[in-house]
């Protein structure tokens, strides 16, 4: 994980102080503790609920690259559906993402290569109504023809695999987070929210160990396919 951020700072994707990562500890005293350098910092008030003592609370920045999708001017739309198709707010239904009749389509020449979906990224509303916040879906297969609108974020899990992805899709999607993604939002105009990328990296994700998170994905697919 750590290679893959020095290539992604290398290549001008990621700021350079994503490589101090920080590691969160529980004390002696049973305070939570964040150690970034040299410096050790009580967080306590910032952690909402107790893990089990194999698990651990890092950033969403720690494991994840996050960025907003292309911009464009009305007048680069192709006409035709051809190019890079452009996913926005309405193509995100909770746990799914879909593709729609209206969709905008621009040139292939104005959409970066780092900002085509992957496989196991994670998408959600970076602007959007209140009841929207939180609102998120997974990439299940490599889209090399599709992006995302500039307020859109493309949160993408930098190794992993699809376990992790998963996972973080169903904590991203709870209550917990989505609070917390509300207190980070302003409000933009009279009906929209914006939520801040600097803030939103800083989410705080408790980390299962990997058969842990097999097992919760496996418990929660299956109750989905019962709902369904």
């Amino acid at each position: 994980m750590r290679k893959e951020k020095q290539k992604l700072v290398k290549e001008g994707k990621l700021r350079k102080s994503v490589l101090t990562d920080s590691v969160i500890f529980k004390g002696d005293d049973n305070k939570y503790y964040e150690q970034i350098g040299t410096e050790v910092i009580d967080i306590t008030d910032e952690i909402p609920f107790e893990i089990p003592k194999n698990w651990i609370w890092t950033r969403l920045k720690n494991f994840c690259s996050v960025c907003t999708g292309a911009t464009f001017k009305k007048e680069e739309m192709e006409s035709e559906h051809c190019g890079i198709r452009v996913l926005r707010g309405g193509n995100i239904k909770p746990f799914q993402l879909c593709t729609k009749p209206d969709d905008i389509f621009i040139p292939q020449s104005k959409v970066k290569e780092d900002i085509l979906l992957k496989h196991n990224d994670i998408v959600t509303p970076a602007v959007t109504s209140l009841e929207n916040i939180g609102k998120m879906a997974r990439v299940e297969l490599d889209m090399p023809y599709t992006t995302v609108g500039g307020f859109v974020f493309i949160i993408r899990p930098l190794g992993g695999g699809e376990s992790l992805s998963k996972y973080l899709l169903a904590f991203m999607s709870s209550s917990s987070a989505i609070e917390f993604m509300k207190s980070i939002t302003n409000k933009s105009g009279q009906a929209f929210y914006n939520i801040g990328k600097e803030r939103l990296v800083t989410a705080l994700v408790p980390i299962p160990p990997l058969v842990e998170q097999e097992r919760i994905v496996s418990k929660l697919e299956k109750l989905f396919e019962q709902l369904r």
